[in-house]
């Protein structure tokens, strides 16, 4: 199992596309090193002002840089499983004393380990680099890499899927693109929104059906968001308030989405053990 991990990691080191992720991410680290400002030598600002400052930036890089982070690293490591199912590269995996759920469960895992330590680079950088300038460190910043590390590991269980149904990464990207961008987002402003001018309770059922079968990536940064600058986390529902502009984030949100992700990687196992290579 830990050779197929690392045997992962090297097929991520070897593509030129994370040559690239790691050169943005440095991009970013380094904008933030010169752009931000937050100097509280001589007691030029108080102690509080610095925390709003600094919640207040990270916040907003969580708001802006979330969702790419996200699709990025799918793009990333959308591969790993059409790669896997090559003519040549099964055949000499199954034919391995290892179970075929171990071998799909170590690339998995392999994805999300780099994935983790991805942002342990990029948000532990940005959160020492506000620190520093603002004297303020702020350790719940750091809670944001396990939980994007958790949205990743969510939506990677539908590239793990598509993969090895259609042996296609092309797929797997439009797909989480659809998803991240497009559906998702959707979803989730179905009662701030959507229901104010859709009254018809089908309609409704419909919408709320497929908000809690799909996962919510973007209710899960909103927790973490939540975190950083102290705000109530619901346990059960999530509420928008359009003309405040407020929004509560629930626990749920990300329970669910990591059921769908045990039961999405669970039927991949299945099938993959089912299927004849």
């Amino acid at each position: 199992m830990l050779t197929i991990i690392k045997n992962t990691f090297r097929e991520a080191l070897a593509k030129k596309i994370f040559m690239g992720y790691y050169i943005f991410y440095v991009i970013v680290v380094l904008l933030m090193l010169f752009a931000v400002n937050l100097d509280t030598v001589e007691g030029v600002i108080s102690l509080t002002d610095v925390k709003q400052s600094v919640h207040l930036v990270e916040k907003g890089f969580l708001d802006i840089s979330w969702a790419l982070i996200l699709f990025f690293s799918l793009i990333s490591t959308a591969s790993f499983i059409p790669s896997m199912l090559e003519k040549g590269t099964i055949d000499l995996m199954i034919s391995k004393p290892v179970s075929r759920f171990n071998i799909l469960l170590s690339k998995y895992l392999g994805a999300v380990l780099f994935m983790f330590l991805s942002m342990i680079f990029l948000l532990g950088s940005i959160w020492f680099i506000l620190s520093a300038k603002s004297g303020y460190w702020d350790y719940q910043f750091l809670l944001a890499i396990p939980m994007i590390t958790l949205a990743f590991a969510v939506m990677y269980s539908i590239n793990v899927y598509i993969g090895l149904v259609t042996q296609s990464t092309i797929i797997s990207i439009l797909v989480n693109f659809f998803l991240i961008f497009v559906l998702c987002p959707i979803l989730s402003i179905r009662e701030g929104l959507i229901f104010t001018f859709v009254q018809n309770s089908a309609v409704q059922f419909v919408f709320n059906f497929f908000y809690w079968v799909f996962p919510k990536p973007g209710e899960i940064k909103d927790i973490a968001a939540s975190i950083i600058i102290d705000k109530k986390i619901a346990f059960w529902t999530t509420s928008i308030n359009v003309e405040a502009g407020d929004f509560t984030a629930s626990w749920m949100s990300l329970f669910t989405s990591l059921l769908f992700c045990i039961a999405l990687f669970s039927y991949s196992v299945y099938y993959f053990s089912k299927k004849d290579y």
